[in-house]
């Protein structure tokens, strides 16, 4: 940054700048099957949505419901309920007292009574662990990674549920497997065409005080 300011941590990592928002949290809750936002969301672009489901469960189609300025909540094939938060890189107006921070185009970067939260680990490389038949005309191909779920970490599922492309022109069906037995995250695809490679990214965060 030319100017403005900037705080650093311990580590000297910027925490806070006038140029840039961070994540903060904008809802949290508890879901079972989804939630509404109250109030809606104003971001142009869908909230990242983080669960943490009290118990194994499979996350499936979700649905960000609303539009541009107007996102009214989420929704996803699940059992059981859970925790969530949503959150965007966009403050709003909170604190009765305190900070607040603007950048140069008069959009609030930083407001000292909106939570924050920060990404906490990424996973992009997967282990297949084989493939068989749903007996319907389709295959299930499996995978997993080390993703330990006992961390306090939130998933993000905006991109859970969405097609995966196979070897042909044919996509796929993703889920994805929260295992508390196993300690790990298991995705999946159902398809007629599946590949042995999986690249969809997986991205854990967790609310900060």
């Amino acid at each position: 940054m030319a100017y403005g300011l900037e705080f650093k941590n311990n580590s000297d990592v910027v925490a806070l700048d006038s140029e840039f928002s961070r994540l903060v949290v904008l809802q949290s809750g508890r879901y079972s099957g989804g939630a509404a936002f109250s109030p809606p969301i104003t971001t142009q672009e869908p909230p990242l949505v983080f669960v943490r489901p009290d118990g194994t469960t499979t996350l499936q189609y979700t649905t960000i419901s609303g539009g541009p300025g107007n996102w009214t909540g989420f929704s996803f094939v699940s059992s059981g309920a859970g925790s969530y938060f949503c959150a965007a890189f966009k403050s709003r107006e909170m604190a009765t007292y305190g900070l607040r921070l603007w950048d140069g185009a008069g959009g609030l970067l930083f407001d000292s009574g909106t939570p924050c939260a920060q990404f906490t680990r990424t996973i992009r490389s997967w282990t297949y662990l084989g493939s068989s038949s749903t007996g319907q005309g389709t295959t299930r191909s499996n995978w997993t990674a080390y993703s330990p779920l006992d961390t306090g970490d939130y998933v993000m599922i905006n991109n859970i549920g969405m097609d995966v492309a196979g070897n042909s022109t044919r996509a796929s069906k993703l889920y994805v497997v929260w295992n508390y037995g196993n300690n790990r995250l298991e995705p999946y695809v159902i398809g007629v065409s599946n590949s042995t490679s999986f690249f969809v990214p997986i991205v854990f965060a967790k609310p900060i005080s």
